[in-house]
């Protein structure tokens, strides 16, 4: 089994866990590319076998994500899992200027991480300083919001659809807009329904997944080549395939960039980086040959 699978994660268990889960089912190397909240629900791309070696380039996929967000009160931790640590009245602010000042978040800019999220500081997570009471020294992270869709405004509740970047905090964005709406807000539910192409409506439940045989789980693994889709791919001939293998730089005339690297049967051979026009093997599959 080396390949990706898409399991729906359910609320009220966390990332890791499902990874173990998944992992004692199928008794093979698992990794997750990109962590869901504890409370969150959705999609989630897990690496398989030998997959376990590109989780990195499958992490800086966008995602798109449906939250929604009660305005009025902020929690500590940015969503309902956290206690309420201010209230603010939500008077006077009118569906108008929620849609407003939502979608004035449409662009690039630098947002700041939540307090209670799993951001390494001194080789701590920060929630793991949070829960001491600590503040933990968080800096901003330049990221992207591709689109926001308005699903609804019913105050003091709004739901969003949001196509962002990899790494950006839909919790900090729900108390961004509150900020900016001056009453602070906090996101009550979030799922997320895509990773790159991969859609939420393709993913098994991990309830099911955990009940199906492994010829059954096997018919769901996407082929390692097809899931990294997202990257530019460079066929090379029996020699060049030969000293790939072995970790040699090749002089080849690309452009810049991350590449698939394949042999002339169409057969993923690893990952290559190319500067100044030489492929360098990044990962590399098999040594045999």
């Amino acid at each position: 089994m080396d390949g990706v699978l898409l399991i729906n994660k359910p609320k009220c268990i966390t990332s890791n866990d499902l990874v173990l889960k998944v992992k004692k089912h199928i008794k093979e190397k698992v990794g997750h590319t990109g962590t869901l909240d504890y409370a969150a629900s959705g999609l989630m791309l897990l690496t398989v076998g030998k997959a376990t070696r590109f989780t990195q380039f499958l992490q800086k996929l966008d995602k798109e994500y449906i939250a929604e967000g009660k305005l009025g009160e902020i929690t500590d931790t940015y969503d309902s899992q956290g206690k309420v640590i201010q209230t603010k009245p939500v008077e006077g602010i009118t569906q108008e200027n929620v849609i407003q000042v939502i979608n004035s978040f449409v662009g690039e800019f630098d947002q700041l991480p939540p307090p209670y999220s799993a951001k390494k500081i001194q080789g701590k997570r920060a929630y793991q300083l949070a829960k001491k009471g600590i503040q933990p020294d968080l800096k901003p992270v330049k990221v992207k919001i591709y689109s926001i869709e308005i699903l609804s405004v019913d105050l003091p509740f709004f739901r969003i659809k949001v196509s962002c970047s990899s790494g950006t905090y839909i919790r900090s964005l729900i108390k961004d807009i509150g900020d900016k709406l001056g009453c602070g807000a906090y996101m009550t539910d979030l799922t997320r329904t895509k990773v790159g192409k991969f859609d939420l409506k393709d993913a098994v439940d991990l309830e099911r997944f955990l009940s199906l045989s492994l010829e059954e789980v096997e018919k769901l693994i996407i082929p390692v080549k097809e899931a990294l889709y997202f990257l530019k791919s460079v066929k090379l001939d029996n020699d060049l395939e030969r000293r790939f293998k072995h970790g040699q730089k090749l002089n080849l005339s690309l452009e810049e960039g991350i590449y698939k690297v394949l042999n002339h049967q169409d057969e993923l051979l690893g990952i290559g980086k190319v500067e100044n026009g030489v492929l360098k093997p990044d990962v590399v599959l098999s040594v045999n040959g």
